[in-house]
This record gives C-alpha cells, sequence and structure tokens, in this order.
C-alpha cells in the first residue's frame, strides 16, 4: 500500500494567504510620485503676496550685505558710484557738446543735460542687471531653502536705489551750480521715480528669470543696455529729439517705441525745464511700466518652480 498523501495543515496555508494580502495592502499605501511634464502656472498670489510682504526686511538686509561685499558702503566705495557716471558725462559732453559745436545755454548747463539723463538711466540699468544676475547667483539658497523666490530680484531693486541716492546729491550740486532753478514743477519727480521704478523692476524679473533658461544673458545684457542708452534721451532732450528728427519719421519711431524715452524724457522736462511733464509722454510711461511689471512678474512666477531644477 502507498503512504496517504501527507495533508498541508489549514492553519498554515491561512498565514500564507493573509501574509499576501499584507503585502498588498502595503504596496497600496506606499505613495507612488508621478512625474509629468512642466506646465507654468501662477502659485496663489494672496499667499505669495503675504509672504512676500513679511520677508521684505529679509530683502533689504540682503541688499545691504550686497553693498557691502563689493565696498560700496565705504567711503571710496560711494565716491566710485559717482566719479565713474560722472567721468562718463564729461566724455559725452566732450563728444556731443564740444566736438559738435553746441554750447545752448551754456557749456554747464550742457552737461547737467548729460548728467540728469545719465543718472536717470543708471538707476534703471543698474536694477535691469543686478536683478539679471540674482536667481543664477542665488542658487545655493534657492536650493536650501523654501521662501518666495521674487525676493531676490526685490533685493537688487534696495540695491540699486541705495546706489542711486548718491547721485542724486551730486547732480543738485550741479544743478544749482549751473544756475537753473527747482519750483513747485518737481513735485512731479514723484510719480516719474515711481513709474520708472515700477517699469524697472518689471524689466528686472523679466531678465531673472530668462536667465535662468538661457545663461548668456548675463554676458549680453550689458551690450544691449549699452546700445539703449544711445536710444534713450540720455544725450538730448524729447524736444531736440523730434527737432533733429522732424524729416524721418521712421528713425522718429524707433525713439518713440523705447521705454526709456517717454520717462527720461519726463524726468528732462521737470529737472532742466522746471515745468510739468507733458501728458502724453506721462501716459506712455505708465502703460509701459504696467506692462513690464505685469509681463515680468507672470514670466518669473509663472516659473519659479521651476527654478531649483534648472540651476
Amino acid at each position: 500500500m502507498y503512504p496517504a498523501a501527507e495533508e498541508k495543515p489549514v492553519v498554515a496555508v491561512m498565514d500564507a494567504e493573509a501574509q499576501v494580502a499584507k503585502k498588498s495592502r502595503a504596496a497600496d499605501s506606499v505613495p507612488v510620485h508621478v512625474y509629468e511634464p512642466y506646465t507654468a502656472h501662477l502659485p496663489p498670489l494672496k499667499t505669495y503676496m503675504h509672504d512676500l510682504g513679511q520677508r521684505r526686511r529679509f530683502a533689504y538686509r540682503m541688499a545691504h550685505a550686497t553693498l557691502k561685499g563689493r565696498n560700496y558702503e565705504t567711503v571710496f566705495g560711494q565716491l566710485w558710484l559717482v566719479i565713474n557716471p560722472l567721468l562718463l558725462a564729461a566724455v559725452y559732453f566732450m563728444l556731443v557738446t564740444v566736438l559738435t559745436g553746441s554750447h545752448e545755454g551754456g557749456a554747464m548747463k550742457g552737461f547737467t543735460l548729460i548728467l540728469c539723463g545719465l543718472f536717470s538711466y543708471y538707476y534703471t540699468r543698474n536694477i535691469v542687471q543686478l536683478s539679471s544676475q540674482s536667481i543664477t547667483g542665488g542658487g545655493k539658497m534657492i536650493m536650501n531653502m523654501a521662501f518666495p523666490k521674487a525676493l531676490l530680484p526685490l533685493s537688487s531693486l534696495f540695491s540699486s536705489f541705495m546706489m542711486y541716492w548718491p547721485t542724486l546729491v551730486v547732480y543738485a550740486i550741479a544743478h544749482f551750480a549751473a544756475g537753473r532753478t527747482a519750483g513747485i514743477a518737481f513735485t512731479w519727480l514723484i510719480p516719474i521715480f515711481v513709474i520708472q521704478t515700477v517699469f524697472s523692476f518689471g524689466c528686472g524679473l523679466f531678465f531673472a528669470a530668462m536667465a535662468v533658461y538661457f545663461r548668456d544673458t548675463a554676458s549680453l545684457l550689458p551690450y544691449a543696455l549699452r546700445i539703449w542708452i544711445y536710444l534713450s534721451p540720455v544725450l538730448f532732450t524729447v524736444e531736440q529729439a523730434r527737432e533733429k528728427l522732424a524729416g524721418n519719421e521712421w528713425l522718429l519711431w524707433i525713439f518713440k517705441v523705447n521705454p526709456l524715452y517717454p520717462i527720461i524724457g519726463s524726468w528732462n522736462q521737470v529737472i532742466l525745464e522746471n515745468r510739468a511733464p507733458d501728458g502724453m509722454l506721462m501716459l506712455y510711461g505708465t502703460a509701459w511700466a504696467v506692462v513690464a511689471l505685469f509681463g515680468g512678474a507672470w514670466f518669473f512666477l509663472s516659473r519659479e518652480r521651476e527654478f531649483a531644477y534648472r540651476i
């Protein structure tokens, strides 16, 4: 006779089934990470702006640290902030005023014309250039901390303002030394300054995000900014541009579509001519500021989540 087949204990079979079911439940409870293609979308703006406002002191302190690291808070550092544009203004004055034989209103008044436009242009240039390096330069901070990334371009804005105010003191001295006066029209400088700041910050946000995708932006931007100065009313006034280019409407149109044309043109009319700026210049300047702010902010905020990965 053959031996009876050995039967497996019922308890052992039930334990095996229970272990399989337990493993299945454990596998179901493990979170599954799904990586999808990146799609640009804005963060919750109310929460984002609240966080940005709560951390504004961080941006201010970071601006101080940046200037201190570049020795701009020392006496010689602040002198260089003024001497550099002064020397550049002297070069342009020689080329535009002396070599062309134009001394309208006196040599000193011609020098203050160039100085006014140059100091105003440098304010925008510094905001755009420093902001373009803010995200790529803060890579370690971005990868190790959670914070609104717009704080970095905002810090560049604060740094540019700290670099700008010493030039105002120098221009005030040159302004009165040239025999120019100041009147009630100077109250227009406040809205003009706000318009220029908003426009420059919007451009800074755009180029800060652009530099993350195209690293050559930081290298090419200084050359573009250098060309921009010749298309802006820095070496001439708005009235002079209209007079000289009266027969060339195409070239005059190129000057008019320049965003700095209405902004610096308004500065010149108030400071140099002591009168209220043209209404159309203020309207165009405000329109450019709104477009730059909303366009730059949308491009920056919609791609902020990708900065850590790209850097």
